[in-house]
């Protein structure tokens, strides 16, 4: 049974910097912007396929080139909470919280 996949606005507002950053790079964009896509489609089927995060163990996170994608797994409301989108090379401790 699929899960629902619902963004949290901060991660909507990560989506709108990265393009704002990545808008010199199209051809980068689109292939990360694919990517990620593609990723989170696959999260409504299995929603656990990615490591949890060591320092904020109620996220799990993907790796996308460059960026990392947080997300929360719901089972018992079979619901995937996507939060954030950050740069690999930030505080991401801090970014996450």
């Amino acid at each position: 049974m699929k899960y629902d996949v619902e963004y949290i606005s901060t991660f909507n507002t990560d989506i709108l910097s990265a393009i704002e950053f990545l808008e010199e790079y199209p051809t980068k964009a689109a292939r990360i912007f694919a990517k990620i896509d593609k990723a989170l489609m696959l999260l409504a089927e299995t929603p656990e396929m990615h490591a949890v995060y060591s320092d904020v163990p109620s996220f799990r996170y993907i790796v996308i080139e460059d960026y990392l994608v947080f997300y929360k797994v719901k089972k018992l409301n079979r619901i995937i909470e996507v939060h954030r989108l950050i740069y690999g090379r930030m505080d991401i401790p801090v970014k996450l919280l």
